[in-house]
């Protein structure tokens, strides 16, 4: 089989004055398994979309050079047929899901593709099996968590028999250990059975050294490809927040290493023992007590108490369906509960995990300016904020343009932009860091501690450990609707078993200037 190839393709979506795509040549051998990272905006989705044909057919636009995938040329095959080759996972599982129940949904391909009635369910029910979802044949898909809604999405495409996958950002919306497990079943996909994976990623700690290539992009266009050791000797120079947060912490300390993994992080260091808990801290003015949420049959929230504080970074962690972006609508005064108290006043903002919620007008500044115009803000006053907000956010040159045309990322900074302009005394951000890449990451954490610095609680709804240790300075864990501990240091995520941060796992510690400063102090002593 000939595999995905890229020769010299351009791409330039409709309207666009620049490239999507520029001079792309790349690769991609039967049974490989390929990490693409780059920062937001770079080209990853577009480059995925151009595998399975969808650019251009679906999005229009100009295309130049050549995509060819099983020696089929994109262009002259419709993605219909493409898909029996090669299938895209997007970062969102529900939109893509469009019939009722799990096992609808490889039936539905294959009916499209005109399989044989007779060998329909069979067929759809292995899909499931391989992909650890049968025992949810019978389930709604809006019943269903993020993490097997994205199992059910990656049965529907193998069903139609691809040989490749193409995944954009499959952990963006899962809670770590959803995450683990999802990333787990690429790699047996891969390892097991044969199947050509390519996948773009930010949180690249649980595959980098999995990979059989890295693909770094830039700008549009392919910066470096080459073995993940290759990869992270390219990156910790060009471009460190790419790397897993235990190779980061190395570059952070001048250390020559760069460990890609925990085991092969802790045979180069020596870990910590991790300090002792801090005590609870007392309760603050902002927050809620003793609230439920009934929606129909299922409880969302059932006699929770949290509190957050004016000036502090509180991470909100938990699994997916824990409740976590219920008592966030409830604490910033977006939903009522059924009982309980929201305690504080003020003004408070709530920017959700999907920054199409909030995207209505027809340029980016304009998104940010409509805040200010409803508290009555006006002329060079609202000029300069708007100006300033989108200078902090990295969007000062995305200023003219529509919304829709932004990347993930950048969608998600406009949305945390139209928000934190106004200045709320309480800042709920749920999942802030879908689709965005390590060195937004850095920022957005920044940002967060800034606002907090202000006077403003800020409270993190994120699956992200990695930066819930690195933003926050207190964690509030929750379960089944319950808060199960509250306000308790970061320092726990260096401690825990499942949310716990790659460098807690790797070194004892929750931020990377805490594993630098260990393994600067440990330069030259190796783990037993």
């Amino acid at each position: 089989m000939a595999g995905l190839t890229f020769e010299s393709v351009g791409y330039r979506y409709p309207g666009s004055g620049r490239p999507a795509l520029d001079g792309i040549d790349l690769h991609v051998e039967p049974g490989e398994l390929v990490l693409v990272v780059g920062e937001s905006g770079c080209g990853k989705s577009t480059l995925l979309r151009a595998a399975t044909g969808l650019v251009p057919h679906f999005h229009g636009g100009e295309l130049s050079g050549r995509v060819t995938l099983d020696g089929k040329d994109t262009r002259d095959v419709r993605p219909a047929e493409l898909a029996r080759h090669a299938g895209l996972v997007f970062q969102d599982p529900e939109a893509q899901l469009v019939t009722e129940r799990a096992l609808s949904e490889p039936v539905f391909g294959l009916e499209n593709l005109g399989f044989p009635p007779h060998l329909i369910a069979g067929q759809a029910h292995e899909a499931l099996m391989a992909t650890g979802a049968s025992h949810l044949a019978g389930r709604r898909n809006v019943e269903l968590s993020g993490g097997e809604q994205q199992r059910v999405a990656i049965a529907a495409v193998l069903a139609m028999g691809t040989t490749t996958l193409l995944l954009d950002e499959p952990t963006s919306q899962l809670d770590p250990v959803a995450a683990e497990e999802l990333l787990g079943l690429v790699v047996r996909l891969n390892h097991d059975r044969g199947i050509t994976v390519v996948l773009a990623e930010h949180r690249t700690a649980r595959l980098f050294a999995e990979a059989d290539s890295v693909v770094v992009m830039e700008a549009s266009r392919i910066a470096f490809a080459g073995t993940p050791e290759q990869a992270a000797r390219h990156l910790a120079t060009a471009a460190p927040w790419l790397l897993p947060p235990v190779a980061q912490a190395f570059v952070s300390a001048g250390r020559s290493e760069l460990p890609l993994s925990v085991r092969a992080a802790r045979a180069l260091a020596v870990r910590q023992t991790p300090s002792g808990a801090a005590p609870v801290r007392p309760a603050s003015p902002l927050g809620v007590t003793g609230v439920s949420k009934q929606f129909g049959a299922i409880t969302a929230l059932r006699d929770a108490t949290a509190g957050f504080e004016p000036g502090t970074v509180t991470a909100l962690l938990g699994e997916n369906g824990a409740g976590k972006s219920t008592l966030g609508l409830i604490a910033s005064g977006l939903m009522e509960p059924d009982r309980g108290r929201v305690r504080g006043a003020g003004s408070a903002g709530y920017v959700s995990q999907n920054p199409a919620h909030y995207l209505i007008r027809e340029r980016v500044a304009d998104e940010v300016a409509y805040a200010l115009d409803q508290q009555s803000v006006h002329g060079a006053e609202r000029d300069r904020r708007v100006e300033a907000e989108l200078a902090r956010f990295g969007l000062a040159d995305l200023a003219e343009r529509h919304p829709r045309d932004l990347s993930s990322g950048e969608r998600q900074r406009l949305a945390i932009a139209s928000v934190t302009v106004m200045r709320p005394q309480l800042l709920v951000l749920d999942e802030p860091t879908r689709g965005m890449d390590g060195l937004r990451k850095l920022a957005l954490g920044e940002l967060a501690r800034s606002l907090a610095a202000e006077g403003t609680a800020v409270v993190v709804i994120t699956h992200d450990v990695d930066f819930a240790a690195e933003a926050a300075e207190l964690v509030t864990m929750m379960g089944h609707g319950q808060v199960l501990s509250e306000r308790v240091p970061r320092s726990a995520l260096a401690q825990g078993m499942f949310f716990v941060s790659q460098l807690g796992l790797a070194f004892g510690c929750s931020t990377l200037a805490e594993a630098a400063d260990m393994l600067r102090a440990t330069a030259g002593a190796v783990h037993a």
